[in-house]
């Protein structure tokens, strides 16, 4: 059995077709009155209900699991002593229930460049849960990831989505930092192998895309492929910021995440070939991502990608089924 925490979120709800479609038994924390629960039923998913700082709640959520996926992060809080709060309770809570429950391994993904002395405090948070993590006696994997894209994402959706309302690409600041794009179905590729892989325990292992693009490149990129008629602006990274703060405090959906500016601010570059040392696979690039992130609402002539057992994927002109 694995526990889930997460698992209506972005990265979450990937992992969760990736692993019910390999058969894999599976329990998902979701917070009482979650909006996502009943897709999760309807995954064949067990569904438990609680709060992830409720000792008791997760200790009944720890029952009987041998592995634990720690993706649960509030990425939308805009307050930053709430997601200080919630990095360091959580995920002590969690770390502990799962080794009193005998948990043979724990996964967490945090954001790249986050430790417990960053300056910025959404990446200092999950340093400090990375710390808790490593010391709670638990075999563990951490994966520090690049800013992933995929259907759902906070990245190339909110260019995309802007793009095409306004024909306008918004560049937050110079638009310079370097960033180094992950396809999300291969960060879930490298959750599943590291469920099993003995190689990579109690290690933390950043990944990233197999390309360093900053984020001007990645929105010419996105514009090309779009083909729509537009216009490059560039906005102070302050601006963007008081914005999607704004936004998000407001329950709206900007097109850049608040926390997301933090990663624009100190770039989240690893080796590029990071993933295929770790996991024995080469990440996609962004163009072929992308192209598969638009390909459900395209039309005939597209290429679609399809999957093999691995989730890997291949590049075919025909209808995906």
């Amino acid at each position: 059995m694995i526990l889930v925490t997460g698992a209506t979120g972005f990265l979450g709800q990937h992992a969760v077709r990736r692993l019910v479609g390999a058969g894999e038994a599976l329990r998902c924390f979701c917070r009482p009155g979650s909006p996502g629960a009943e897709w999760l039923t309807a995954q064949s998913a067990e569904v438990v209900y609680g709060h992830l700082h409720d000792s008791e709640a997760v200790a009944r959520a720890c029952h009987n699991v041998r592995q634990v996926l720690h993706v649960a992060a509030p990425i939308r809080e805009v307050r930053d002593t709430v997601v200080e709060q919630f990095h360091r309770q959580a995920t002590a809570c969690l770390a502990g229930a799962a080794r009193r429950a005998g948990v043979n391994r724990f996964l967490m993904v945090s954001p790249m460049g986050c430790s417990a002395t960053a300056s910025l405090p959404y990446l200092r948070s999950c340093g400090v849960a990375e710390e808790c993590v490593r010391g709670s006696g638990v075999p563990y994997v951490i994966l520090q990831s690049s800013v992933m894209f995929g259907a759902g994402d906070r990245l190339i959706s909110g260019i995309i989505r802007l793009l095409c309302r306004t024909s306008l690409l918004v560049i937050p600041g110079t638009g310079k930092t370097i960033l180094q794009p992950i396809w999300v179905g291969d960060v879930v590729s490298c959750l599943v192998r590291a469920l099993r892989d003995d190689a990579v325990v109690d290690r933390t292992i950043p990944i990233g895309g197999p390309q360093h693009l900053s984020y001007e490149e990645i929105a010419d990129q996105i514009g090309t492929m779009l083909n729509i008629p537009r216009s490059k602006i560039h906005v102070s990274h302050r601006v963007v910021s008081l914005a999607g703060r704004l936004l998000e405090g407001l329950g709206r959906n900007p097109f850049l995440g608040y926390r997301h500016l933090e990663f624009l601010e100190v770039g989240t570059i690893t080796a590029l070939d990071a993933v295929k040392r770790a996991f024995g696979f080469q990440p996609m690039p962004l163009v072929e991502g992308v192209a598969y992130q638009l390909a459900p609402s395209s039309h005939l002539g597209r290429p679609w990608l399809t999957f093999g057992a691995d989730g890997r994927s291949s590049t075919r002109t025909r209808h995906r089924v």
